[in-house]
């Protein structure tokens, strides 16, 4: 991944999951200072699905969120991200792990996908558990901490307007993304 082709744009790809029942993680607290915070659960749990994909030369990602973990939305995905590379002139690489939904043995719209766009995208697949070999973790990571840890959210809309400000911040510090994923490009980013 260090030498991408020219001809192509380079993407990792990958899913989060945001809930109205908040992950709970490790917050510091002064101590002896007021009261120990409070993490409410509501009721009934909703959950919101984030596919999103990272450009690994420049750090801008493309992004969608659906109600569930399909092949159906993966394949949008893939579709914006191909859309975006070909008006740079480009085609589309997307490094993705072995989950169903983005295999064409296991998934009829991923089938059509490669057929449609044949050699305009090439999904590129990662060993079977290995999530420490997909960057996109990282940024998840990073994600999960701000916005799915410890929230007092008791709506999905909101949650994904906390979703969208975490994305407006990097959106605008491309730099940034590209460090936290491990990319070589980011010392040719502007700071």
């Amino acid at each position: 991944m260090s030498h991408p082709p020219e001809d192509a744009d380079l993407y990792v790809q990958d899913e989060a999951q945001m809930a109205l029942h908040p992950t709970l993680s490790r917050m510091w607290m002064q101590r002896g200072r007021g009261r120990q915070r409070k993490i409410a659960a509501p009721g009934t749990n909703q959950k919101r699905h984030l596919f999103g994909a990272t450009d690994w030369r420049e750090g801008q990602m493309v992004r969608r969120y659906s109600d569930h973990r399909d092949s159906v939305t993966f394949c949008a995905l893939a579709d914006d991200c191909v859309a975006r590379s070909k008006e740079r002139g480009r085609r589309a690489i997307l490094i993705v792990d072995c989950a169903k939904i983005h295999t064409p043995e296991g998934a009829k719209a991923v089938r059509e996908l490669l057929e449609r766009h044949d050699s305009s995208l090439e999904l590129v697949y990662l060993p079977k558990y290995s999530p420490d070999l997909q960057p996109q973790e990282w940024l998840w990571r990073v994600w999960r901490a701000r916005v799915t840890h410890n929230h007092q959210r008791t709506t999905l809309v909101d949650l994904e307007a906390d979703s969208e400000a975490c994305f407006a911040e990097w959106d605008a510090n491309p730099a940034a993304v590209l460090r936290t994923i491990g990319s070589p490009f980011a010392s040719r980013q502007p700071p």
